[in-house]
């Protein structure tokens, strides 16, 4: 099962000071662990395993990540950064609520931001779809992290459009919320998960789902 982490943990401040303190050694065992976990799941992963492609031995790596729980929690992080923290959700609230910001920029920046971030960390997020299927505890304790950091934020955000008559007065916001969330998501996670071999056409894919999105929310 997979360390939850504390509200602190997640703060993307603290996480980025925290990467940068780490020693060689400490990046290298991370840079295995996500490799080896992403690929064998956590239960089937071993940490000697971890070990060899980090180049290092089970003593030295339990000597910074003290039990394999804890070495999967560190090595977790990032995409629980990128994905229930959304740090580019976040930003939702200014893109929205700037006047100069038309609704189709708003989303092809939100999809290109999600796409650079999520490509630099590709097997933390595979762990994550992994802990999310197999640990009812993580699920839980992802969905009411989603709820309070993404949806309720992104429904305001959307509400925010509405008034301003960039979305449709008849659609209904919570609608709305699952159809941007799931074609962002869905985009992201099918193009580095689970057809990263697929010739992509980034231009012509964010320009088909800007129309989508526009045509179904859009005056």
């Amino acid at each position: 099962m997979a360390t939850i982490p504390n509200k602190a943990a997640l703060d993307p401040a603290f996480i980025e000071a925290r990467e940068k303190a780490r020693s060689p050694i400490e990046q290298r065992i991370l840079e295995a662990a996500a490799s080896v976990f992403g690929e064998k799941g956590f239960h089937a992963a071993r940490t000697a395993d971890i070990a060899k492609q980090a180049k290092t031995t089970e003593r030295t790596l339990f000597k910074y990540f003290p039990t394999k729980t804890d070495l999967y929690g560190e090595t977790l992080l990032p995409a629980l950064v990128s994905i229930a923290m959304v740090e580019g959700m976040r930003h939702t609230g200014d893109l929205f609520d700037t006047d100069s910001t038309t609704f189709r920029a708003w989303q092809d920046n939100l999809l290109r931001e999600r796409l650079q971030h999520s490509a630099q960390i590709v097997p933390q997020i595979k762990m994550l779809l992994v802990s999310l299927l197999t640990d009812d505890e993580m699920r839980s304790w992802f969905n009411a992290r989603w709820k309070t950091e993404v949806w309720d934020h992104a429904v305001h955000s959307l509400h925010n459009f509405q008034a301003r008559g960039l979305l449709r007065r008849d659609v209904d916001l919570n609608a709305a919320a699952r159809l941007i969330i799931s074609v962002n998501l869905g985009y992201v996670l099918t193009r580095l998960v689970l057809a990263p071999e697929v010739e992509w056409d980034e231009k012509s894919d964010f320009e088909a789902n800007g129309d989508f999105l526009s045509r179904a929310l859009c005056p």
